[in-house]
């Protein structure tokens, strides 16, 4: 049984470490698609692959005309939104202040790298009529957070209205589709494609600043990752429902959602952008309308959604968009969601109490080790029962060598006399597995942590490990203590292992973890440390059922003496009481003696019959008890 526990207990320690290595070395892509069917295979139509912007058929592209940029802005003190007529796009989309880090930020969460190829481009797919790349748009600005563009060329009129939430990060957009006025077309088969760009960030810049390449769909209920080494592999072209089309990023989101997503099947296709360093192309297609001529516009409703992934922002777009946006379903926390939530709405909490999310942190795993105190506590008694059993269970081993049956057998008949689990030090363990995992994720992917500051000038961003190294070592040396000061149950090799393996591994991966979850692992090891260390200094002092053992025996002892004592003074007293009645009986028998001597010297003689009988008269008896009492 104890082997069994040592087992488990081993089993639990290393399934965590392989966790949150494998979580470092690779890193979810979250939903993985289902395999996409190909076209003229498996009774699956072929159909056309022209890319956006070239028209079916083999028609000739639209010629490109330079174009003198004019830009639109859209400020406020949270954001700065820059839109541009060539291609009436958001060219720049800058992160001013974060109210939720009470810091500025200065960060371009998009940037246009090609001329026409920004947030916001339209263009038409297997279409008949196809719109320059570079057009010149006719830029309008209707209010402080109105925008609106129109084009019209090449058969067709094109209208694109936006409408900024800049305290949401939300952009509603409408896009408007119909036939130029005296077009000579009768008809025209048009598939409308809304496009995300995004590119590797500047040289000058840190990984994480700008939003990095990848291509993000969410498709059949799920979010999937398409990386640019994959891209350049070959487009991913994917179709049906589509709730949101965006680009890959840990920590911000920029994605456009459809309205429609329910009643259409729509399209996620992403290619690799040519000319651009890690660039990638993401387009969200609509299915195929028939404009004629005097007809109404085809009109689409999207809303997109440029800025951090914080829960209550992502959900907040909901209620804007006045449909399901599936944004917060890129927050992906794991098996543990329904306890990550929770700690992420706490830590919120935290921090506005105090203003600093690494205190947040701090506070936040002082809770989590209050909360699982009773179990860690439970675990730490046992392992020190375990120890203290070890010099018997030893003996046990030695006595049958060969016998595991008899072994075991003996050892739960020790641990069932002292009332000691084997598992009870294991399965705490395993209960505090799940918040352990939840905690790690949610400190992982939480955008909150994304630029923010605990320590200035030395953890200015608790997303990016400590660039001084100072957590790591200092939670190496601290798990080597906390292992030293813990109970020894295992053999040699599982102690070294606990000892020296455990603290090392963790010290490495601590090298590449987030500054914000060393903070967290630093902070619980310390609490984890001084709880140990409480616990023994208790532990010195005689444990109660031994005390109890000792004053029952020494109760016992003074009861019995006493018990003793008085049976002697009893026996005492009965002896003298004896003596006393045996002299009674002495001087009543010898009165009698003396009064039948004298009835036998006065008594007449009654003959020889009497004469013999006399002798054994009551004179003689006494005479023979006497001599019987010398």
């Amino acid at each position: 049984m104890e082997d069994q526990g040592k087992r488990i207990l081993l089993f639990v320690v290393i399934a965590g470490a392989i966790f949150f290595a494998w979580q470092w070395l690779f890193p979810p892509s979250n939903t993985p698609p289902p395999k996409p069917a190909v076209p003229g295979e498996n009774g699956v139509p072929p159909t056309a692959t022209s890319p956006v912007g070239k028209p079916k058929d083999g028609a000739p592209l639209p010629a490109e005309v330079p174009v003198v940029e004019s830009p639109i802005v859209l400020e406020t003190s949270g954001v700065k939104v820059t839109f541009s007529n060539v291609g009436g796009v958001v060219k720049d989309w800058e992160l001013l202040y974060d109210p939720v880090k009470s810091r500025v930020m200065n960060e371009h969460l998009v940037t246009g790298a090609l001329p026409g190829k920004s947030l916001g481009a339209v263009n038409f797919r297997d279409s008949t009529n196809v719109l320059p790349i570079a057009a010149d748009w006719k830029g309008e600005k209707l209010s402080d957070r109105k925008v609106r563009y129109r084009y019209v060329g090449n058969g067709l009129d094109v209208t694109k209205d936006y409408e900024l939430f800049p305290d949401d990060y939300v952009m509603k957009m409408t896009v408007e589709v119909a036939m130029a006025p005296g077009t000579t077309q009768a008809t025209a088969s048009q598939r409308l494609a809304v496009s995300v760009f995004g590119h590797a960030p500047a040289a000058s810049q840190s990984r994480s600043s700008l939003v990095p390449v990848g291509a993000q769909c969410h498709i059949h209920g799920g979010v999937s990752s398409r990386r640019t080494g994959e891209l350049m592999r070959g487009p991913s072209e994917r179709q049906g429902t589509i709730r949101y089309v965006g680009l890959a990023h840990r920590f911000d989101l920029v994605a456009i959602s459809p309205k429609d997503w329910k009643s259409e099947s729509l399209a996620c296709n992403a290619y690799k952008l040519e000319g651009v360093k890690e660039g990638v192309q993401v387009d969200l297609v609509f299915p195929e309308a028939t404009l004629k001529p005097g007809d109404p516009p085809v009109r689409r409703e999207l809303t997109v959604y440029v800025g951090p992934r914080y829960l209550e922002k992502l959900e907040g777009a909901d209620r804007i968009a006045g449909h399901e946006t599936g944004f917060r379903d890129v927050l992906d926390f794991g098996w543990f969601s329904f306890i990550a939530k929770p700690l992420l709405w706490l830590l919120h909490w935290l921090f506005d109490q105090v203003g600093n999310w690494g205190i947040a942190i701090i506070l936040l795993t002082v809770i989590v080790k209050l909360a699982t105190l009773y179990w860690t506590t439970k675990s730490m008694r046992s392992m020190r029962a375990m120890a203290a059993l070890k010099p018997e269970i030893e003996a046990l081993q030695k006595r049958y060598p060969d016998d595991k049956t008899k072994q075991q057998q003996a050892q739960m008949e020790l641990f069932k006399q002292h009332g000691v689990s084997p598992l009870a030090g294991c399965l705490p363990m395993i209960l505090q597995m799940p918040i352990w995992f939840a905690l790690y994720k949610m400190l992982s992917v939480a955008g909150e942590l994304h630029h923010a500051v605990f320590i200035s000038g030395w953890l200015d961003d608790l997303t990016e490990r400590d660039p001084f190294f100072i957590l790591p070592v200092a939670l190496t040396g601290l798990m080597f203590l906390q292992s030293k000061i813990q109970p020894v149950t295992g053999d040699s090799m599982q102690q070294k292992m606990l000892q020296y393996g455990l603290p090392l591994m963790f010290g490495v991966m601590g090298l590449y973890f987030p500054s914000g979850l060393g903070v967290y692992m630093l902070t619980n090891s310390m609490l984890s440390i001084m709880h140990s260390m409480y616990m023994k200094r208790g532990d010195k002092k005689p444990p109660p059922a031994k005390a109890e053992v000792k004053g029952e025996a020494k109760t016992e002892v003074k009861g019995e003496a006493k018990t003793e004592a008085k049976a002697e003074m009893k026996a005492d007293k009965n002896s003298g009481k004896a003596a006393a009645e045996r002299e009674d009986e002495d001087e009543d028998e010898g009165d009698e003696g003396e009064r039948d001597d004298l009835e036998a010297e006065t008594a007449p003689a009654k003959g020889p019959a009497t004469a013999r009988a006399a002798p054994s008269g009551p004179g003689q008896r006494r005479g023979k008890r006497r001599g019987k009492r010398r």
